[in-house]
């Protein structure tokens, strides 16, 4: 090849990467605006942001994120809404254990380990318990994190968690999220302490109102379930929510930071159609050390003695303020006081 051909090769090469470098530039400053205005427009098949939604966890963010700066809390809550709905802070706080409850909507463990990789940067609980229910464990974690990258900043372990989950709308709501903070300096409005709701229990819709307690918990106006016939259900766990769930008692343990993982009373109706509870229970158990880590409050006759489907639920894997109330002053009696 002679020297001419090469040196047109040479140009030719130069003018390609200076297209390809301009086409990415313009690309990213055209995409970035359009999944913001997608995101504002209610197109939800493609972008997702809900700021402030109805799991609060935009407040929950904003009070933690102060609290790094002040205070560690003794008691950390993570989860899901089986979490925030039912670990009610003031109740620990009463007795003495300064807590906050990090549970979010839906959220797996692929969340709960960007949220503990977060967070134990800043502070060390003498104790977190992880709170761990069936359908959970077989979620991809999609919606989860499609909330937690609309209501905070895109932090390293929160930014790699989604880029994890490897979905297209996960993708979207974070570029949506990323440049609503840009607009606004980098703070948003958190959302509303009060969210008046429209959700399931059973094959009834009932409109309710979650208020937001200081300290990360949920409070739901107060609804009794009226059971349903559910049909036979076979638990199929994740094997990558299983591994994420190891890393997050992996990390837990590098940090040297107590832990339980929990299994909150679920209605007998929903707990009695799981065809195969004993094998996730085998699967809880094969994680942890001792079985004191590992506590599926289904079987403990204790609290389901005191729990009625119909009086203490709001739907089959929620209770309501009065299952609530039971359920933490059992939690702290016979739990954290062995």
């Amino acid at each position: 090849m002679n020297a001419k051909k090469i040196v047109f090769l040479h140009s030719e090469m130069k003018r390609f990467l200076r297209h390809i470098t301009l086409f990415l530039a313009v690309g990213t400053l055209l995409y970035l605006p359009a999944v913001w205005i997608i995101g504002h427009a209610g197109l939800q098949a493609n972008v997702k942001y809900i700021p402030g939604n109805y799991g609060m966890m935009g407040l929950r963010m904003d009070e933690l994120n102060k609290l790094c700066l002040h205070n560690t809390p003794d008691l950390l809550f993570i989860g899901s809404s089986h979490c925030y709905r039912t670990f009610d802070t003031r109740v620990y706080d009463s007795a003495g254990y300064h807590s906050f409850n990090l549970g979010s909507s839906n959220q797996t463990p692929k969340q709960t380990f960007a949220l503990l990789s977060l967070y134990l940067q800043h502070f060390s609980p003498d104790l977190v318990v992880i709170e761990v229910h069936p359908d959970i464990m077989e979620n991809s974690g999609d919606e989860s994190a499609i909330d937690i990258v609309s209501n905070t900043k895109l932090f390293a372990p929160i930014r790699d968690m989604a880029l994890s989950q490897k979905s297209l709308r996960v993708f979207n709501t974070m570029c949506c999220s990323f440049v609503e903070r840009v607009l606004h300096n980098g703070t948003i409005h958190p959302g509303d302490s009060i969210v008046n709701v429209g959700t399931q229990s059973g094959d009834t819709t009932v409109f309710v109102d979650f208020k937001y307690i200081k300290g990360g918990f949920v409070e739901v106006s107060p609804y009794c379930y009226k059971p349903i016939p559910l049909k036979p259900k076979t638990i199929e766990v994740r094997d990558d929510q299983m591994e994420y769930l190891k890393l997050c008692l992996w990390l837990l343990d590098y940090h040297s930071t107590p832990y339980m993982l929990v299994e909150v009373p679920c209605t007998r109706n929903l707990y009695q159609s799981y065809t195969n509870h004993v094998d996730f229970e085998k699967k809880m158990r094969s994680l942890v050390y001792l079985d004191s880590e590992y506590l599926n409050l289904n079987e403990d006759q204790r609290l389901t003695s005191l729990l009625d489907d119909t009086t203490c639920f709001f739907d089959d894997d929620h209770l309501n303020p009065k299952g609530v109330s039971i359920f933490n002053k059992f939690f702290i009696q016979c739990i954290l006081s062995d």
